[in-house]
């Protein structure tokens, strides 16, 4: 085991900024650091390496860095931006759990595994920007971030995976590009201030609870190409009043529709292309 400032500074004993690598894994890092410069010879930064250090403001990850472990950045208090390379492909559960302070994030991993709400806790993050490698939201990736307002996907993205925006309570609103051809079940669940959606044509499913609970939904915009409607997508939507899709009643009959789907909505009307539909 060595202990390192840089590449190029090497200690026999730990300080008070020093680094913790072995093989390749940063184990631990001092107290004190401030501005964390990991060296390209990290490939992995283990579970808890830098939990609970609250005097951490700045972290630059390098390409080398392909997973990030459980709570490994966990509690950094004082932790406000972070941008994430294309070379990671895993993020652990809880990796920025209660990063308070964070506020900007720069996503732009095209293949990206992650474990449970790796930004649960981070109550004050409002600004998260998808880079252009990016092409699915992944499952669970900013379930409870509930400082986000709004969000902006790129078009390229193919998927919204499970869970993505489930409990973004303050979340007004989404533009979902005309690439997404699915919404994972759950995927804004309890998202309780949305007030409108629009599911462009590309889009073939919309997952189980999908929408589930939304209570500020008043009106959807449905794609022609929607084939299933999974069980209770728009359940609870208690003040939806307008579905309006694009295309006829007859193909509306035709989707696929779970069970409960629709159940505690209320009366909404649906308008097709060629009429109405009351519920």
């Amino acid at each position: 085991m060595k202990y390192i400032l840089n590449e190029d500074t090497i200690y026999t004993r730990r300080g008070d900024t020093g680094l913790v690598i072995e093989d390749g894994v940063l184990l631990d890092v001092g107290m004190d650091v401030v501005d964390l410069v990991i060296p390209n010879s990290v490939t992995e930064i283990a579970d808890a390496a830098v939990k609970d250090h609250t005097k951490l403001k700045t972290v630059l990850l390098p390409d080398s860095v392909t997973a990030i472990g459980a709570a490994a950045f966990q509690c950094c208090s004082g932790l406000t931006t972070i941008t994430l390379p294309d070379s990671i492909t895993s993020i652990s559960i809880g990796a920025f759990f209660d990063c308070t302070s964070l506020t900007n994030v720069f996503w732009n991993m095209s293949h990206c595994t992650v474990a449970g709400a790796i930004f649960g806790g981070c109550t004050n993050l409002t600004t998260v920007t998808f880079g252009n490698n990016v092409q699915a939201i992944p499952t669970h990736m900013l379930r409870g971030c509930t400082g986000l307002t709004s969000i902006t996907l790129h078009d390229g993205i193919k998927s919204i995976g499970d869970e993505a925006f489930e409990f973004c309570y303050n979340l007004t609103s989404i533009d979902i590009p005309d690439s997404v051809t699915s919404i994972g079940h759950s995927a804004f669940n309890d998202c309780i201030k949305l007030a409108s959606i629009k599911i462009p044509n590309s889009v073939t499913n919309i997952g189980d609870r999908a929408f589930k609970a939304c209570t500020g939904l008043t009106s959807v915009t449905i794609g022609n190409s929607v084939t299933s409607i999974r069980e209770e997508a728009f359940a609870r939507c208690t003040n939806l009043t307008s579905i309006i899709f694009a295309s006829t009643t007859a193909q509306w009959n035709k989707i696929q529709k779970g069970s409960d789907w629709d159940a505690g909505t209320g009366q909404y009307i649906i308008h097709c292309t060629d009429g109405d539909i009351t519920k």
